[in-house]
């Protein structure tokens, strides 16, 4: 969902979003209820709400993720609860290590598999519910994305306070009904400014594979309001290429220029039409045979550039505007590795 697909219009794990229409997806039939038991019964019925947690599955993921029975095992699994098998996902995660940048490289490749439910479709959080919280972690600046792109990263941020930047992550799976849906925090504070929190649902989405692969987009306005990101489809960075921004929508009314879109990310306040929002990326994917454990992944991004939407895009000093703007793009990463819990 672009709210799933937003991979969390869907966090982490959140339409083409305003004009996109969601798919319906059929009510599937219930996986057995063994599988399902099983499941929940090697879970804890305690809340995730720790950096223990976090800390603690560490050696639990890298155990799961470098077993040789993974394939095996997952692909059981898929067949008892009714779904598809993701090789590509389930490749991507067998041949990963432990590190965390692995990880989130690994991730970068997948792509989602889940499928789009109508948009005022609510998920039903009941006892056959698995969610996965990270609890709060911190997001650093980065230098080289885990897309392999490089961002600006001066000594001095011109975008984000000298301060603890953080996500957090809630996933709601239900094996069961074959849906999900996540629950998005920030703690973000801007140069300049005092910290603000957002919050937001991003709907549910259909379960359709094993690993489930999941991201999700968000605009984060500087009052704590979220909206829509505005770029087409679900991208892990506003930036493509070194010289090419993710595509905006063309139509007749109400779209996006990419002017527009430049001014809504753009921080330099020197720019009157700098409108310093946040673009929020967030992706969620099981990495365990039986589901129980998760990987998260936040990314935050703002531009800083005092001719963003100016007009005309002429080039500059042997650049175009696009790339002078790419340039300023400043990027903040952060992952978890999160143990699933029986819904209370």
């Amino acid at each position: 969902m672009k709210n799933f697909k937003i991979i969390f219009k869907s966090i982490l794990f959140i339409a083409t979003y305003f004009s996109y229409s969601y798919a319906v997806v059929s009510t599937p039939t219930p996986a057995t209820t063994n599988i399902v038991n099983q499941m929940s019964s090697s879970m804890s019925h305690s809340v995730v709400n720790s950096s223990n947690v976090i800390n603690n599955s560490q050696n639990v993921t890298s155990n799961l993720i470098n077993s040789t029975n993974l394939k095996q095992d997952i692909k059981e699994n898929a067949e008892k609860l009714d779904l598809k098998v993701d090789e590509g996902a389930l490749s991507a995660l067998s041949n990963v290590s432990s590190d965390s940048k692995e990880i989130a490289k690994e991730m970068e490749k997948m792509k989602d598999n889940i499928e789009e439910k109508d948009h005022d479709y609510v998920m039903t959080l009941d006892q056959d519910v698995v969610v996965y919280d990270s609890g709060w972690f911190a997001l650093e600046r980065v230098e080289t994305g885990s897309n392999g792109l490089t961002y600006n990263k001066p000594s001095t941020s011109d975008v984000f306070a000298d301060a603890v930047q953080e996500g957090r992550g809630k996933v709601y799976v239900n094996f069961n009904k074959k849906e999900m849906s996540a629950d998005m925090y920030t703690r973000i504070t801007l140069k300049g400014a005092s910290q603000v929190q957002h919050e937001w649902n991003t709907g549910t989405a259909g379960i359709t594979s094993l690993p489930i692969v999941a991201s999700t987009v968000r605009g984060l306005k500087s009052d704590g309001n979220t909206d829509f990101d505005e770029f087409v489809d679900v991208n892990s960075s506003m930036q493509i290429s070194p010289t090419e921004l993710a595509a905006n929508y063309t139509c007749d009314t109400g779209c996006k220029s990419k002017q527009e879109l430049m001014d809504w990310y753009n921080h330099d306040t020197n720019n009157s039409d700098a409108d310093k929002r946040l673009f929020f990326y967030g992706k969620f994917t099981t990495v365990d045979a039986s589901g129980s454990t998760g990987n998260g992944q936040i990314i935050i991004e703002g531009a800083h550039d005092l001719e963003a939407g100016t007009g005309t895009l002429a080039p500059i000093g042997g650049k175009s505007q696009t790339q002078v703007y790419i340039e300023s793009i400043e990027r903040l990463e952060g992952s978890a590795t999160i143990v699933g819990k029986a819904l209370e």
